[in-house]
């Protein structure tokens, strides 16, 4: 009895704060976003992120040359006015370059994600959904695919689809799907025990309606995250096959392209083979930020 008035006082000086307004209720993502706005660095990241797309998106209208002209005799000109990181072996603007370049990076980075992040919800869904026998299977695969460097993988395939950006959407997405699967049958696992997913299993719902309607927007949040951790890794992947040749071919502008054809210049024009690189670093390091700091606000464990 004693056990049974101490829960209706609690509640009732719970609804009597909620009624008084002394106690505020958000929901789970605007509460997210609230954390997400105190966290400076996040923010900072954040501006820089959408500096890089409204370059990549405004290029023609806010590159000062043309990113494929060449004017010989301006061949590896120094930092001036005209050209501010002076200009390459043919005589091509560097600034011009790099705002082009942030075309490539950024949009095989966004696209090869969602690529590599459908393939792994679909596999890691089945896996963890269905259990026994199918789940092994598509863990041996997954395990299979991890087994295989990145990088390596890549170049390999690559050498068979040729180079060229839409191949490189492709030979990135294949890649990187791995750990996305792991996660989603992790996740996939652990609501398909809840009692909402049990209920709708029991009312009839097909297994295709379950796993859209209810268990993958339950793990909304690992996605997203899974997006934007992701996008980081897949420009250092363009930049590196670019650097190599595979990737984003002449004359089209590459940051990782730049820096390989800077090698033999870097003695001559130090800007040249520096800012290709401080560009990678710039847009690699605020999306690793803003990545991190996304994660922190979307985990329930962190709220006050």
């Amino acid at each position: 009895m004693k056990r049974l008035l101490s829960i209706f006082t609690k509640t009732h000086d719970f609804v009597d704060d909620t009624l008084n307004n002394n106690v505020e209720y958000t929901s789970y993502y605007a509460d997210s976003l609230k954390r997400l706005k105190k966290n400076k660095a996040v923010m900072i990241s954040f501006i820089v992120i959408v500096i890089l797309c409204l370059m990549a998106i405004l290029a023609p209208l806010i590159s000062p040359y043309d990113p494929n002209q060449t004017v010989l005799e301006d061949d590896l000109l120094s930092v001036s006015w005209q050209h501010w990181f002076g200009t390459d072996e043919y005589g091509r603007d560097i600034l011009s370059r790099i705002i082009y370049g942030t075309r490539v990076s950024l949009s095989v980075g966004i696209v090869s994600v969602f690529i590599s992040t459908f393939i792994g919800i679909v596999i890691g869904s089945i896996a963890g959904y269905y259990g026994g026998a199918v789940d092994s299977f598509l863990s041996r695969m997954i395990e299979i695919f991890s087994a295989f460097p990145e990088l390596i993988f890549a170049i390999g395939l690559m050498f068979v689809l040729g180079p060229g950006i839409i191949n490189l959407f492709i030979a990135i997405g294949l890649i990187r799907w791995t750990e996305t699967a792991r996660l989603i049958r992790g996740q996939v696992m652990q609501i398909k025990e809840r009692e909402f997913v049990k209920g709708c299993v029991a009312s009839g719902g097909t297994d295709f309606w379950i796993i859209t309607k209810h268990i993958l927007p339950n793990c909304l949040s690992t996605i997203i995250i899974i997006i934007t951790l992701g996008i980081p890794g897949a420009i250092m992947s363009e930049a590196s096959l670019s650097f190599i040749g595979l990737g984003v071919q002449a004359p089209q502008a590459s940051w990782g392209s730049m820096i390989n054809a800077a090698q033999s210049y870097i003695r001559f024009n130090t800007v040249y083979s520096v800012i290709p690189g401080i560009a990678i670093i710039i847009t690699v390091l605020a999306f690793n930020i803003f990545g991190d700091g996304l994660r922190d606000a979307l985990d329930p464990r962190l709220k006050n």
